[in-house]
């Protein structure tokens, strides 16, 4: 397990030393495509799930932000408690094929490719530990590829409050979170330090997670 973190942390580094290609997350045309185009979205997936090495990070980010745009999307809403139970009960196989249970229904999850992660180290399959950190490091790359979290207009985009916690710990290794606040339709984090981010506060936008709770209370 210690290897597999060590792993984790060098290939999460690297997503912040090296120069990121800045992409434009455009909600109105990822709709679009995902509503018109839903087989060429769901072979998107299909690439995804078998680690493609040809996806490139435009595809990362279609693949992410198009799921909110699927029946299966749950925005910040969705709870593994089952699982979770498994895992702490240190019932990995069982765990495990809930995992993947779950992962249909939400495979962009960067808290559900943690748990995959952990398990497959637990029941020592290797081949699956690294296909799960790759997707991890890609989908990590694509939403710090979509903003730069200084502003409103810069917010890393993220399509759930989790995957704004994976960043902020996994990627960028905050220390002393200080306080969350709603800033219109951004989470504004405020923290005391980052060996990987400069400054002390990051802005996230989830339009998304907060346009699907307004839907579903209407």
């Amino acid at each position: 397990m210690k290897r597999t973190l060590l792993l984790i942390n060098l290939l999460l580094l690297s997503v912040c030393v090296f120069p990121q290609e800045n992409i434009e997350v455009n909600y109105a045309t990822i709709k679009k495509y995902v509503e018109n185009q839903s087989d060429d979205y769901q072979q998107l997936i299909e690439r995804f799930e078998a680690n493609d090495s040809l996806l490139s990070l435009n595809d990362y980010a279609l693949i992410y932000y198009g799921h909110s745009f699927t029946p299966k999307y749950k925005g910040s809403m969705e709870l593994w408690k089952e699982l979770e139970t498994l895992i702490e009960e240190k019932k990995w196989e069982e765990a495990y094929t809930q995992l993947k249970e779950c992962r249909k229904k939400n495979p962009v999850s960067l808290k559900l490719l943690i748990y995959a992660v952990n398990l497959a180290s637990e029941l020592q399959r290797e081949e699956e530990v690294q296909a799960y950190i790759d997707k991890y490091i890609k989908l990590s790359s694509a939403i710090i590829s979509s903003g730069d979290g200084t502003s409103e207009d810069t917010a890393f985009k993220v399509i759930s409050v989790n995957d704004e916690y994976q960043i902020l710990n996994n990627v960028f290794k905050v220390e002393g979170l200080k306080q969350q606040s709603l800033v219109n339709k951004c989470d504004l984090m405020e923290f005391e330090s980052s060996p990987y981010y400069e400054g002390t506060q990051i802005y996230f936008d989830i339009s998304r997670s907060l346009d699907y709770m307004k839907d579903l209370f209407k």
